[in-house]
């Protein structure tokens, strides 16, 4: 191989590696930056924009000096490589003739020069070409990279001004509800005002039954433990006139919605928890317990409105009534007297009649009902949460129209308990026959000698209520969910299906597990009771079982 051949071949190489190397670094270099912007993401885009911007530019820059050198060395560059200063297609002409000459002629040398020349003209062509052709390839390559990395930027940036577009939207649609929420409250806090004006007319009912239990106390009363607590008998002590003030003001109360500010005056658990709240920190495995034990639960301190209308108007119209001596309300009832919503939590109700009245959707929650009676009475989802009921009655039997305009001698009359919520109560030897408890609660709620006999209990709820000696003799239990209840007894299981109306109770869906008294007692509202030795005396030698749930209804 001559040495023109063998530089021929060298040029040939050194350009195919040069060509395969730079090409390797940009793809290289694309990689890198493709990763880089896939992990970093806007925030490296943004923070190295400048190097970024720097780097292409100076490349570009490089490559178009390159270029302009190598274009003005040209001749140059050429003749010290081929020993051929231009490698136009005119000069092909020369090599050509030559090689055919030679060949025509025989004269192998003159062809084979001819032949060298003419290779030495290609391959000086095809270089200039091949260099000028990487020069504008290189470049285009240049500026299309960083017209592809400014679109990227632009996409990342919009997915970016999207995101804190989203953001905004979000924080707008939370003002929108706070907005919403005050709007709201603006309204029901309107309608309190509205209703606030009547409170002068129950102070005026109040003063007139003030003025009856004077002129009656004298002649009625019945002997308290400090002093004569006056009695008044509306049959007898209230004209017709006070009756029908008393019957409109409370028609013309409407319930609303107020503020919750999430204290309860009421129940002293919730006095308990808030007086816990500052060692809560201090004590978290006293404050656990605790909280486990009465059901606390978190509050977040905001004055917000309550869950349901109500009416403490008309809340405070029956605590008027009761304090002033009125017992027998059924008559007030006939004339249209209306405590549905009434919000009357806390309320001490000894030896009341409030028989057919209208209580759907009262609040008696803490309320305390002794010797009571609310045959008839409308307690479609009233609440009775945490409240205490002995020997309070739901059902009767008429036997006194004069003094219950409603009833008729002989007739049945049992009261509406419809989603009626008994949470955490402790219910005493109450008479719940023939009830309509549909989707009643009795969550959490001790029971003792509770007669639930013919009640329809539908779809109610028991769970982790404590059951002492209650009769379900009749009573429909379809969707009865006992999950958590402790019922004593040999087999409360079967008792509970012997004693149900036929088909309505499924004790396959319980198993009954048991448990000693001593956990029994600390759980629900037992250990509440102030003294649970009658309870005790009641259980006896029985086995407590605790049920639980295990099939879906």
């Amino acid at each position: 191989m001559t040495q023109g051949t063998q530089d021929d071949l060298l040029v040939e190489l050194s350009a195919r590696r040069f060509s395969v190397g730079f090409s390797v670094f940009f793809f290289a270099f694309g990689i890198a930056a493709g990763f880089l912007m896939a992990f970093a993401g806007l925030g490296f885009l943004e923070d190295s924009a400048g190097v970024i911007a720097g780097v292409f530019l100076v490349a570009l820059v490089g490559v178009a000096l390159a270029g302009l050198i190598i274009f003005m060395l040209r001749r140059q560059i050429l003749n010290r490589i081929f020993g051929i200063a231009e490698a136009q297609v005119e000069l092909f002409a020369g090599p050509l003739s030559g090689v055919a000459e030679g060949a025509a002629s025989r004269d192998p040398e003159r062809a084979i020069q001819s032949a060298r020349r003419f290779i030495q003209l290609a391959l000086a062509r095809y270089a200039w070409l091949a260099t000028r052709r990487w020069i504008m390839t290189s470049l285009t390559a240049l500026i299309a990279a960083m017209a592809a990395l400014a679109g990227t930027a632009l996409l990342f940036n919009q997915n970016d001004l999207i995101g804190r577009q989203s953001t905004l939207l979000a924080e707008q649609n939370a003002r929108i509800r706070e907005q919403t929420m005050m709007i709201a409250q603006d309204v029901q806090l309107a309608e309190a005002a509205r209703n606030a004006q009547l409170v002068v007319e129950v102070t005026q009912i109040a003063a007139l039954l003030g003025a009856v239990a004077d002129r009656t106390a004298p002649e009625t009363g019945v002997q308290g433990s400090a002093a004569l607590v006056p009695m008044i008998d509306p049959f007898r002590d209230l004209g017709q006139g006070l009756i029908m003030r008393i019957a409109a003001v409370s028609q013309s109360m409407q319930p609303y919605r107020f503020l919750d500010t999430g204290l309860n005056v009421n129940d002293p658990s919730d006095r308990m928890r808030v007086a816990m709240l500052g060692r809560r920190d201090d004590l978290p495995g006293v404050w656990a317990q605790l909280t486990a034990m009465n059901g606390w639960r978190e509050t977040d301190g905001a004055n917000r409105l309550i869950d349901r209308p109500a009416s403490p108007e008309r809340g405070l119209l029956l605590r008027v009534l009761v304090a002033s001596g009125l017992r027998e309300l059924q008559l007030l009832s006939f004339f249209g007297l209306d405590l549905s919503f009434a919000h009357a939590q806390g309320l001490l109700l000894p030896m009341i009649t409030l028989d057919h009245a209208n209580m759907a959707y009262a609040d008696l929650s803490q309320a305390e009902l002794r010797e009571a009676s609310l045959a008839g009475a409308v307690l479609d989802n009233a609440r009775f949460r945490r409240a205490t009921l002995t020997d309070t009655r739901f059902f009767a039997i008429g036997d006194d129209p004069l003094r219950n305009p409603h009833q008729t001698p002989g007739d049945v009359y049992a009261a509406s308990l419809l989603g009626a919520d008994f949470s955490d109560a402790v219910v005493t030897r109450a008479d719940f026959r023939s009830v309509n408890a549909m989707a009643a609660v009795f969550d959490g709620a001790l029971l003792v000698e509770a007669d639930f006999s013919e009640a329809w209990l539908g779809a109610a709820s028991f769970r982790g209520a404590i059951l002492v000696g209650a009769q379900f003799e009749g009573a429909a239990l379809q969707s009865l969910d006992l999950d958590g209840a402790i019922l004593f007894g040999d087999d409360p299981l079967s008792m509970l299906e012997a004693q149900a109306a036929p088909g309505s109770f499924r004790a396959d869906r319980y198993r009954q597990d048991r448990v000693d008294l001593a956990d029994v007692m600390q759980t629900g509202r037992m250990y509440d009771l102030p003294d649970p030795e009658p309870v005790i005396a009641l259980i006896g030698e029985t086995p407590a079982w605790r049920l639980i749930r295990t099939e879906a209804f």
